[in-house]
């Protein structure tokens, strides 16, 4: 179902639990303010993320202690026609008792308007704002790119992300637009960043690293598996991902310095007469964010999610770090059975590397490990005793 970003404008907005109820059904994500002046500041600072307005055609002005009146109302058409250089959102006036004999002024100066009375025009109203909504460039992008706009919530990445992630989905469908491109680089690294302190949150990324000297760079390090302090029992995240999101870290990070500390992205990228290299990293950056959506959902139980991965006890010999443990099961086919110290992960020892070093059940041994190639597992590469 499609959504729609509604801002709402009614004195008596939380007494009406069946109109947001059905709007919610509807595909409504409703926003309500009691006052034309709170509600005009909210749609003047964030126009661009709401698709229509509901007003309510008697309401409060400025205070919610006077009484309420058609200035309020005629204010917020006020505002909202003035903002229209930047955006044209449509607005519509949802009354409850204007039909009646007594406001028979008020639907004189309201002549030239469009009234849909609550309960009775319930449906109409929705209809007539999908239809409105659905005509403009903004609505038509955040339904093109659904996931990734959705993300643009505050139990997700949150809502400053938006206005990044807007520019994205701009300039991969406007490509002729793109101008000063090395200094979008900046914003994606602040959504990877967004995207490290979510998965933080789940429990897939450690509070040591994500807290820690170099948080960006050893976040993406450890979703990718290539942390050698942890065990990994399984992947945290797609491989393909991992190493998209190691990408764009690469060049997003490098960018952030002028002259870039490594590769002098900035440099290379004020120097050219095209924008592929830039487009080329909004769109990996949007496959993760197309990822990331249903993936969060479907991965939210923290503790589950702290249960992939563990620290490690280590002992230092040499440059390698050693796990200590004992071998805790031999299997009849050969294959070992490595369990360390610390934590419930075990190890798999191929039947070649326990006949190697003869290696025997609750035998105590160390052991080193490495990725596999996927980042996927994790395998024993030495083993000492």
């Amino acid at each position: 179902m499609r959504k729609y970003e509604v801002l709402w404008i009614d004195d008596d907005a939380e007494k009406q639990d069946a109109f947001l109820d059905s709007a919610y059904l509807e595909g409504f994500n409703i926003t309500y303010f009691k006052t034309s002046k709170k509600g005009m500041e909210e749609l003047t600072s964030k126009i661009e993320r709401y698709d229509a307005v509901i007003l309510d055609a008697m309401v409060f002005n400025e205070s919610e202690d006077e009484k309420a009146g058609l200035a309020g109302l005629q204010n917020s058409i006020k505002t909202i026609n003035n903002l229209a250089h930047f955006k044209k959102v449509p607005y519509f006036i949802f009354s409850g008792y204007i039909d009646q004999d007594e406001h028979s002024s008020a639907r004189d100066m309201l002549a030239d308007e469009t009234i849909f009375i609550k309960s009775k025009d319930n449906h109409a109203l929705f209809a007539a704002i999908k239809k409105a909504a659905d005509a403009q460039e903004l609505t038509q992008l955040k339904h093109k790119y659904p996931n990734v706009f959705s993300l643009c919530k505050d139990n997700y990445l949150g809502s400053k992300q938006f206005d990044r992630i807007l520019q994205l989905v701009k300039d991969v469908e406007n490509p002729d637009y793109i101008s000063n491109q090395q200094d979008a680089l900046p914003p994606m690294r602040k959504i990877l960043e967004a995207i490290f302190r979510k998965l933080n949150i789940l429990g897939l990324i450690p509070d040591a690293i994500q807290n820690g000297q170099g948080a960006i760079n050893g976040a993406s390090i450890f979703l990718a598996g290539n942390n050698k302090h942890y065990l990994y029992r399984q992947a945290l995240i797609d491989p393909v991902v991992a190493e998209s999101i190691r990408h764009l870290i690469s060049l997003t990070q490098d960018a952030s310095h002028n002259e870039g500390n490594k590769l002098g992205t900035d440099t290379y990228l004020s120097s050219r007469t095209n924008s592929f290299l830039y487009q080329s990293l909004c769109y990996a950056l949007l496959e993760v964010l197309d990822y990331l959506k249903p993936f969060v959902d479907a991965n939210s139980d923290k503790v589950e999610n702290q249960s992939k991965w563990q620290l490690i006890e280590v002992s230092n010999m040499g440059s390698e770090l050693w796990i200590k443990g004992k071998i805790s099961r031999v299997a009849d086919n050969g294959y070992g059975t490595f369990q360390p110290n610390e934590g419930s992960f075990t190890l798999t020892i191929l039947p070649n590397k326990m006949e190697e070093y003869s290696l025997t059940e609750d035998q105590n041994i160390d052991v080193t490990t490495e990725p596999s190639h996927c980042g996927t597992k994790t395998y024993i590469k030495e083993i000492k005793y």
